[in-house]
């Protein structure tokens, strides 16, 4: 009966001097033993949900997104080995030309035939949609001048077709502007060139190179002037 009694007078004495609450827990070696609650932190309130905020807030924002059509082409490209794979999975690869090289892209069309068979094999390639941000090609002569990036992007790069005088006036003093950079730039020292030329030096180990000039002595007569060395007269007189 001594320990509950002690208990509830630590209790009301904690009360008085208005410190934080107490909860009683239960050693083995000396029973009931009074210990102070410490403040919940902010981090570790289940009730505060201030944390989640961000992610509340991306999701709302995501599914705010209209829906993305359905690319009519896929970029595939391998990025795992196929060794240890079974065979008909290397068929499939052999199929679609991702057998031989990894990250060589491939173009294949967004058809439900396709799609089931890059299913399978989905752990060992990655798949882009093809976009065109600058439009499809007007003319044969687009396709010298397109290319395909690594995320799937076909940019154009469209010919303007004018022939007017003065487009092509406008080009010509184009084009003599450019010639006049050009041999302008070949007298004018920027910071990358500097730092460029610096950096074949460093790594040539040719720093402060002309004040230290290598002055070879050779032993063996490797450059066949013994009479450096020796004279003319002592030559072959060891012989």
């Amino acid at each position: 009966m001594a320990a509950p009694f002690q208990l509830s007078k630590t209790l009301r004495l904690l009360s008085a001097l208005r410190l934080p609450q107490t909860t009683p827990v239960r050693l083995k070696s000396r029973g009931l033993v009074p210990r102070r609650r410490k403040p919940i932190q902010k981090w570790f309130d289940p009730a505060d949900k201030s944390w989640a905020e961000p992610i509340v807030k991306h999701h709302e924002q995501k599914q705010a997104q209209p829906e993305q059509e359905a690319s009519m082409l896929h970029m595939v490209y391998r990025i795992k080995d196929h060794y240890t794979r079974p065979y008909w999975e290397k068929d499939i690869l052999k199929e679609f030309g991702l057998f031989e090289k990894t990250y060589n892209p491939v173009v294949l069309k967004n058809t439900p035939d396709v799609n089931e068979k890059l299913r399978t094999v989905q752990h060992l390639i990655r798949i882009k949609p093809v976009t065109f941000p600058y439009g499809l090609p007007k003319d044969e002569s687009d396709y010298k001048h397109c290319f395909l990036n690594e995320n799937g992007e076909f940019v154009v790069k469209h010919r303007i077709k004018d022939n007017s005088a003065e487009s092509e006036q406008a080009w010509s003093e184009v084009k003599m502007v450019e010639e006049r950079l050009q041999e302008d730039a070949i007298w004018k020292m920027d910071k990358d060139t500097i730092q460029k030329e610096a950096r074949q030096i460093i790594e040539r180990f040719k720093v402060s190179e002309e004040y230290f000039q290598e002055k070879y002595v050779y032993k063996y007569n490797q450059d066949g002037k013994e009479y450096r060395y020796t004279g003319e007269n002592k030559i072959n007189s060891h012989r």
